[in-house]
């Protein structure tokens, strides 16, 4: 306290900062969260057009210059959804690889399921569904989906089946098989008629068996 009939000094203008202080980094965390789940309710609600970074805005409860700071568009904002939303993907499929044996075999047997069971997950189906039907107006989010979505799954495969088979194989390689074929075969033939999970999961042991031959004959040879 300042003796009377003395001023009290000013404290600095940067403790006078510290005090109201900048957020927090759980507040930052929390502030991108409400961006991104009211952009992507907003995104499937509306389709990806018509929503705006105004909406968004009004929506997550932040300022339009709190949302523009972290993000100048839609797009950027979407790619952002999309890479968390996939980090989240891979964190819940791991959870059940200690259950699998690590043998190269069952651990793809395993993987073909887990790509199964992804695909029927309600917030998996939410984002594709919103691809698909922004796809043509805006063909580079499809296209950066895709790519999204390999890159991880090729990536994961690929970093599995050389820490399980060792690294005298070209594993990229028979991961982007498993990969090509799988999805191909789906794409093509969910073009025509509904393909049910014993359908992909019969086709995949098949391509599995086909891997596991030539990678024995790439061994042996």
């Amino acid at each position: 306290m300042a003796p009377p009939g003395t001023r009290s000094k000013a404290p600095p203008k940067d403790a006078v900062a510290g005090r109201r202080g900048r957020p927090t980094a759980a507040r930052v965390a929390a502030i991108d969260a409400a961006i991104k789940a009211a952009a992507l309710d907003m995104f499937v609600e509306l389709g990806f057009e018509a929503a705006s970074m105004d909406a968004i805005a009004v929506a997550a409860k932040v300022s339009k210059g709190t949302l523009y700071a972290r993000y100048a568009g839609k797009e950027p904002l979407f790619r952002a959804i999309l890479e968390e939303q996939l980090d989240e993907w891979s964190r819940r499929t791991s959870t059940q690889d200690h259950l699998v044996s690590d043998q190269l075999e069952p651990r793809l047997r395993h993987y073909a399921r887990t790509i199964v069971a992804v695909h029927n997950w309600p917030e998996f189906r939410r984002i594709a569904s919103l691809i698909e039907a922004s796809g043509k107006a805006f063909p580079d989010l499809a296209r950066d989906w895709d790519e999204a979505v390999t890159r991880r799954s090729l990536q994961t495969l690929t970093r599995d089946m050389e820490g399980l088979g060792g690294a005298d194989v070209d594993w990229a390689f028979f991961a982007k098989l498993f990969h090509s074929a799988i999805s191909g075969w789906h794409r093509a033939e969910s073009m025509h008629r509904p393909v049910s999970d014993e359908e992909i999961i019969a086709f995949a042991d098949k391509v599995i068996d086909v891997i596991l031959t030539a990678i024995g004959n790439a061994r042996s040879g």
